[in-house]
């Protein structure tokens, strides 16, 4: 697992990173967000004991990446959205020489499996060099895995790969969270984040703008809802403000007419709503809470961690 404790790291009188604090459980996947240069990839290289913290400690499957930096770098494994492979090498050279770099046991069983993990068992006596972009990728994954780490750092891991290959690499990754691995992916890729992150952190500055499950920070602080009908829209936003409700008009899969309203005690909105439809001689045809996007939910995270200067500027 990861415990980031108080962690602060600066460059200089920047500070890249300012008393942030996170976890990382065993079986789960966090998704480390925020803007060019809020802080997600010096926080990835101080947890994988690359870079050292400033302040703060971080605790990977138990050990201080302080006391101890050399250890937890053989707990952690690491790949980035640069492959950076020895492209004269096979695939079996390759892993195999990152094998023996970290003491593995039958090198060459292991070389194997994961070149079957990854689907790239046909391709163990090839040159890396003649590889496309998305197995040079498979390849990194695998040059992480080497030694079985319990810690997974992404970062960026899916830049540059076409829809298919991306979501063959997440699909992956979910699978390596089912093995019980501790991962933590930084990613622009809010679709990517949304589709398999199990909590996410959002930095800003530097510091954690906000935390939580991947639902809990989709679901808005003011439940949204679209009622579709059947009738002129016009008719049924007079009868909605009429009701005290203001509607705008909304987008509705099923082909009807559609409002979208804020409603902050449903269980009073909503009954208002339907019948003032219905005496408006309307047909209702569904009424559903409209849940966010992790996009919007993390462009409005960002907006309210800017300061008022920014927010002017």
């Amino acid at each position: 697992m990861i415990d980031v404790r108080d962690l602060s790291r600066s460059f200089g009188r920047t500070a890249a990173l300012d008393h942030v604090s996170l976890r990382v459980e065993p079986g789960e996947i966090v998704a480390l967000l925020g803007p060019n240069g809020a802080g997600k990839t010096t926080a990835s290289r101080i947890i994988a004991g690359i870079l050292a913290p400033s302040e703060g400690d971080v605790l990977v499957d138990g050990i201080s990446v302080r006391a101890d930096p050399h250890r937890v770098r053989q707990r952690c494994g690491m790949v980035t959205d640069q492959p950076s492979l020895y492209e004269r090498m096979t695939l079996r050279a390759y892993l195999g020489f990152f094998c023996h770099l970290y003491d593995v046991a039958a090198a060459g069983k292991r070389t194997e499996e994961l070149a079957e993990l990854l689907g790239l068992a046909d391709r163990l006596d090839v040159r890396l060099g003649a590889f496309s972009r998305g197995m040079k990728q498979k390849v990194a994954i695998a040059r992480g895995l080497v030694h079985d780490p319990p810690v997974l750092l992404l970062d960026e891991p899916a830049t540059a790969l076409d829809p298919e290959t991306a979501r063959s690499l997440r699909s992956f990754i979910v699978s390596l969270r089912a093995r019980h691995r501790a991962i933590l992916l930084c990613t622009h890729d809010l679709d990517e984040a949304q589709r398999i992150a199990d909590r996410v952190v959002v930095l800003y500055r530097g510091r954690v703008a906000r935390e939580g499950l991947t639902g809990a920070l989709r679901a808005d602080s003011h439940p949204r809802f679209v009622v579709s009908f059947t009738g002129d829209a016009a008719i049924a936003r007079d009868a909605l403000a009429r009701a005290g409700v203001k509607a705008e008009p909304a987008s509705s899969e099923n082909g009807y007419a559609a409002l979208r309203f804020d409603a902050d005690e449903p269980g009073t909105t909503n009954p208002a709503v339907l019948r003032a439809l219905l005496d408006g001689g309307l047909r209702v045809v569904t009424l559903v809470r409209e849940e966010r996007s992790l996009e919007d939910a993390y462009f409005a995270i960002v907006a309210e961690a800017r300061s008022p200067e920014e927010r002017n500027g």
